[in-house]
């Protein structure tokens, strides 16, 4: 075994500070990001019922198509992160240039469809002509200008995955001021400056934003002396290597598989719950929206953890990867019992305060009472897979999606709601689907492959294509 002597903190020193180092910053632009959300949505919401159902309906397209971005940015990770542990530094800008070509790639794909089948996107998902109508507004710029937030996706993945996660947090932090001080402008307008964009405005803020933030990540890249021999940057000569496109295709597209099944999960989910009643629809929703909320930490942490795993198989100290997943099963299962009691306490007032009455609070509460128990389960799981990612072993997650979330969540959320069984057995549902993947990814956790998981890092055998 190889023992890095490199002075890089993620592979040498304390296991528990470096993971909090690396990670703090990723749950703060996690934070970020969330708010960014919220204030999208409530812009949004001062333009009245149908542009709320339009915005909300080109948020769920926009997770469906973008699967594949997703899966490139965890190949991406993977690769990064191990060759800047094997300290193979000059090539994590070739790694960097190819993870751009496929992602740009599908986002000119995208963009396509959504200069021409936007509205008819979602009128297939079931929305009324002026709620499509709307919908497109924001759905097709989002869509034609995707590319802007692929370029700042893949960069900050390669920022956090050579340990940099502050300056991600920063320019996230900067990327959020801007978004808030455009939205009410280009959706409402300036009187004699700025036409009312409405729904579209949104749509353009978050762009803007997000350009703004591509620009402040390169100009870090090649303004800031203290980063000149940093290898973070684009390469001096731009080359194509076959090879290398097919391995990040290889690990991209079971984790892109895995993230589009969560997303028709959630589609699928949510159409068996409206069996129920358009209250039971709402409460699902609230319920999902505080989950997302108590799972911040963790996909923070976990993020981290994916991380510091490739960057140690690629230093060659398998232990110390080790030793990062089980402080992080700890730290993460720990927390989430803590959230899973204070939403046990406080169910109720946490439903009212997102705006559930009546029977959506019956509904909710009844939610808030069953899942929570699962929530260590889902927080150990959630571990365990971004370490296999980080290691770059993506087909455990796509087999655990396929299992606990399409198969045993929605199957059994269809037999009972069909079945005429009352709501909360949809719940129950639930924390059957978590439990199955928790099985699924400590199965294949404790086999072992991840550990000897291979990743093609050096360059090819003969001289790559040059592109002038």
């Amino acid at each position: 075994m190889t023992i890095n002597k490199s002075g890089n903190f993620l592979t040498e020193g304390p296991v528990g500070k470096a993971l909090l180092i690396v990670a703090l910053p990723i749950i703060i632009s996690n934070l970020l990001q969330s708010v960014l959300e919220v204030v999208d949505m409530y812009f949004i919401g001062k333009l009245g019922d149908v542009s709320i159902a339009g915005g909300t309906m080109s948020i769920m397209v926009l997770m469906v198509l973008t699967t594949v971005i997703f899966g490139i940015v965890t190949a991406t990770a993977a690769f990064v992160s191990r060759a800047y542990g094997s300290e193979k530094y000059e090539r994590i800008q070739v790694i960097l240039l190819h993870s751009l070509y496929l992602a740009l790639g599908f986002s000119a794909i995208l963009a396509a469809i959504g200069f021409f089948f936007s509205e008819n996107l979602l009128l297939l998902m079931g929305a009324f002509p002026d709620v499509a109508a709307e919908g497109s507004r924001f759905l097709t710029p989002m869509l034609m200008g995707l590319f802007v937030m692929v370029i700042l996706m893949t960069l900050t993945t390669v920022f956090q995955s050579t340990g940099d996660s502050k300056t991600p947090m920063y320019v996230m932090l900067a990327v959020n001021v801007v978004n808030i001080a455009l939205n009410p402008t280009l959706i409402q307008g300036l009187a004699g400056s700025i036409p009312a964009f409405g729904i579209a405005g949104s749509a353009y803020a978050s762009l803007i934003s997000r350009a703004i933030g591509v620009l402040l990540l390169i100009g870090v890249m090649y303004l800031l002396p203290s980063r000149k021999n940093s290898p973070v940057r684009f390469p001096k000569k731009w080359t194509f290597e076959p090879k290398l496109i097919r391995d990040i295709i290889v690990i991209a597209v079971p984790s892109a598989i895995q993230s589009g099944i969560r997303s028709v999960a959630f589609l699928s989910m949510t159409a068996i719950i409206a069996v129920y009643g358009t209250a039971a629809v709402a409460a699902y929703g609230i319920c999902l929206r505080l989950d997302m909320m108590g799972l911040i930490f963790v996909m923070g942490l976990c993020t981290g953890v994916a991380v510091m795993v490739g960057q140690n198989l690629g230093a060659g100290t398998i232990e110390r990867a080790e030793k990062t997943v089980k402080y992080a099963v700890i730290i993460n299962a720990v927390f989430m019992m803590i959230v899973a009691a204070v939403y046990l306490i406080f169910a109720t007032e946490f439903l009212k305060f997102f705006g559930a009455t009546g029977t959506s609070l019956a509904d909710g509460t009844l939610f808030m009472q069953i899942v929570p128990l699962s929530y260590f389960i889902v927080a150990i799981a959630m571990t365990l897979g971004f370490a296999m990612n980080g290691a770059g072993m993506t087909r455990p997650g796509m087999y655990s999606a396929i299992a606990g979330q399409l198969i045993v969540q929605a199957g059994l959320s269809a037999f009972f709601a069909f079945s005429g069984y009352p709501i909360q057995y949809i719940w129950y549902a639930v924390v059957c689907g978590t439990v199955v993947m928790f099985c699924f990814d400590l199965f294949f956790y404790t086999r072992g492959g991840w550990k000897t998981k291979k990743l093609r890092i050096e360059g090819e055998e003969k001289p790559a294509s040059k592109i002038d």
